[in-house]
């Protein structure tokens, strides 16, 4: 009877586990943390239902907490060179300093990089991460 109920466990945490990864509920905490810890909004639960409702508007490339100048210092800082071109691993790393969950983490991980990345290519990069999406 115990290892039936382990079973049945086990099924139910399996379950529970695909159902998160497959609508990326942790993920989207994730950011609704991360975007509370950057606002810190007074309101927190306004701020939650107001983003919530922004996100099935905008979609999951909507998203960005970062300026379009933000993401051109993230580029600066790791072009050493100072070429307007990172190579490929400067540029993994430097999205890794974006990504904010390990989804996204592992999104650049798997990410498909040319061995020259200008900065209008990485901020596309950036979107394909935040958007969890490997190209």
């Amino acid at each position: 009877m115990a290892i039936r109920n382990q079973e049945v466990t086990n099924s139910l945490i399996e379950e529970a586990e695909l159902y998160l990864g497959r609508h990326q509920i942790l993920e989207l905490f994730e950011d609704l943390c991360t975007l509370l810890a950057f606002e810190k909004p007074a309101d927190v639960k306004g701020f939650l239902i107001n983003e919530l409702k922004n996100r099935k508007v905008r979609g999951p490339a909507g998203n960005v907490i970062f300026t379009e100048q933000e993401l051109k210092n993230v580029f600066t800082l790791f072009d050493l060179r100072q070429e307007g071109l990172l190579n490929r691993e400067q540029c993994k790393e430097a999205l890794r300093t974006i990504a904010h969950s390990a989804h996204q983490h592992e999104t650049v991980d798997k990410l498909d990089v040319a061995d020259r990345v200008d900065v209008m290519n990485f901020r596309k990069l950036v979107m394909h991460v935040l958007e969890g999406k490997s190209k």
